[in-house]
């Protein structure tokens, strides 16, 4: 029995024989992400943390980046969502992208900088509270053990040695502009393609002594 059918019929032309093609519909989505407050705490982004724990590859995902900072914990636990995440991640850098906030950056696949971008890295503020002589020691060390190694681990490739250096042992706020920001950042992907590249090769290699061993 035929069926009528609006439509048309594709002939294959020349020796070419039909195959069992099978097609699929895939669905992108772009999502846009306005982080414009300072960095408040973990609860408050839950709808963030599910979208990148939701996303696939295909989708992509838009962050309007422009904060002065906020809590370190908080900035630190979205940067390994963030790793974590399948689609492409873009980090608009806004006209304030200071403190912690900036950590965000350096965990994007992607940026867009404009000519009003800028960034201040520095190290973490905090109080050592009241108590016992030997508890504010212990947190005070305990603290610029934790700030050194943040800022060492985050920037890497961006900054070089004497700046970290400025910036943990002396406590100096690095200000960056636009122009700064597209010479680094082109200079940080490079690095980073390179760092990645070297991890493979790495585990590669110990495999490898795994199976001769």
């Amino acid at each position: 029995m035929q069926h009528p059918t609006n439509n048309p019929i594709v002939k294959l032309e020349g020796n070419q024989y039909p195959m069992n093609i099978i097609t699929k519909a895939r669905s992108i989505y772009q999502y846009v992400v306005p982080i414009t407050n300072p960095i408040g705490e973990i609860h408050e982004y839950g709808e963030l943390v599910h979208l990148l724990k939701s996303v696939t590859e295909s989708d992509e995902i838009y962050i309007q980046l422009s904060s002065s900072g906020g809590s370190l914990e908080t900035c630190d636990y979205l940067c390994r969502r963030m790793d974590d995440c399948e689609a492409k991640i873009t980090v608009e850098i806004g006209f304030t992208c200071a403190s912690v906030a900036s950590a965000l950056v350096f965990h994007a696949d992607d940026w867009v900088i404009y000519d009003s971008s800028t960034m201040i890295i520095n190290s973490c503020s905090y109080s050592p509270g009241y108590g016992k002589e030997s508890d504010i020691r212990s947190r005070m060390e305990y603290t610029e053990r934790l700030n050194r190694e943040w800022i060492e681990r985050t920037y890497q490739g961006f900054l070089c040695e004497d700046e970290i250096f400025e910036a943990v042992d002396c406590g100096k706020d690095l200000y960056l502009y636009a122009d700064d920001l597209r010479e680094r950042m082109s200079l940080f992907k490079e690095y980073r393609t390179a760092s990645k590249a070297r991890q493979i090769e790495e585990a590669m290699q110990y495999w490898k002594q795994q199976k001769v061993s």
